[in-house]
């Protein structure tokens, strides 16, 4: 091993969330390009080891529209949801950051060793060799060490702080009340990263925990476009991404929240259209209603086309207001 293998705790190409991460971030091993490091948006996607098939369905359409549009998807490699997600972003042509609780060379579970290869473009005999290599997909990242290290039970918990603290945004496919997925959100949450959770019915124990996430006021995110429109919601993407995105653009990488492509980050103008004037501030569907004498089965549907469109924006307390006042 060398010393480019590792990479210190205070590189600049980490991002500053990490800094706040407890117990503090030691650094890491990795393998693969650490250029992916700086590829935002992190969208992290995580779940259940044994994800129901519409689960695993839903989590592989996530991260493939999600990273066909230009985001990097960050997971455990665990099995099921965190493999899932990690095939998908590597099948869109994306990148993907997989973050071991053990060493590099020997990467656990076993199923998910050739996974770790591709990704990091490198192999070994149980894992892959330190170190940056051409053709790597992404990046494996360990803070146990470049060799043989056990990954003990602690350290799954210490790997899923790191998880949360990469990401941008992290989204909960399928978890039950006392899962590992749990603590990866609970400790995106301490952190300030928002959270997305795929919703099922409020009584299925799988989703125990994700349904606590969502009452208390987690987004809901079922594809890509919704994910999309919760990122711009929360200032990582520029209002109209999703818009955007759904003609084709991509992440643009040098310019933090933009795209190329689709509307080439230019939101159009409102013009004259009746709810112009009245969505300057933001207003309730119910007040947009009443002050443009519109009934509300119509008024709902305006606002969802102009949404489509990336010209108004539905923000979390239930108000509607202009895309460049909410940005």
């Amino acid at each position: 091993m060398t010393d480019i293998a590792f990479i210190d705790a205070s590189q600049p190409a980490l991002p500053l969330t990490l800094a706040h991460a407890e117990p503090p971030f030691r650094g890491a091993w990795f393998a693969g390009d650490l250029a992916v490091l700086s590829r935002r948006p992190r969208i992290g996607i995580i779940g259940s080891r044994r994800p129901r098939a519409d689960a695993a369905t839903v989590a592989r359409r996530i991260a493939l529209e999600a990273a066909r549009a230009g985001c990097t998807i960050v997971s455990g490699l665990a099995i099921g949801v965190d493999g899932i997600a990690h095939r998908a972003a590597l099948d869109a042509g994306g990148t993907t950051i997989a973050v071991l609780a053990g060493g590099l060379r020997r990467v656990q579970p076993a199923s998910n060793r050739d996974l770790a290869r591709v990704i990091a473009g490198s192999r070994s005999t149980t894992g892959v060799e330190p170190g940056a290599h051409v053709g790597a997909r992404g990046l494996v990242l360990s803070e146990y060490g470049p060799g043989l290290e056990d990954a003990y039970p602690y350290r799954f918990r210490e790997r899923n702080r790191v998880i949360a603290a990469l990401c941008d945004y992290v989204v909960v496919v399928q978890a039950r009340h006392d899962s590992g997925s749990m603590l990866t959100a609970d400790a995106a949450l301490m952190l300030g990263v928002p959270i997305g959770v795929v919703p099922s019915a409020p009584d299925d124990p799988t989703y125990a925990g994700a349904t606590r996430l969502i009452r208390d006021g987690a987004d809901a995110v079922v594809d890509g476009t919704s994910l999309f429109r919760r990122l711009e919601v929360h200032g990582i993407m520029h209002p109209g991404f999703a818009a955007a995105a759904a003609r084709g653009a991509i992440v643009d990488h040098d310019l933090p929240g933009g795209w190329i492509g689709g509307d080439d980050g230019q939101q159009l103008p409102l013009f004259d259209h009746p709810l112009a004037s009245i969505v300057q501030v933001p207003r309730t569907v119910e007040e947009i209603a009443g002050l443009a004498d519109i009934s509300l089965r119509d008024t709902r549907r305006m606002l969802l086309e102009l949404e489509d469109d990336g010209l108004v924006l539905h923000a979390d307390d239930g108000t509607w207001l202009t895309a460049d006042r909410g940005s």
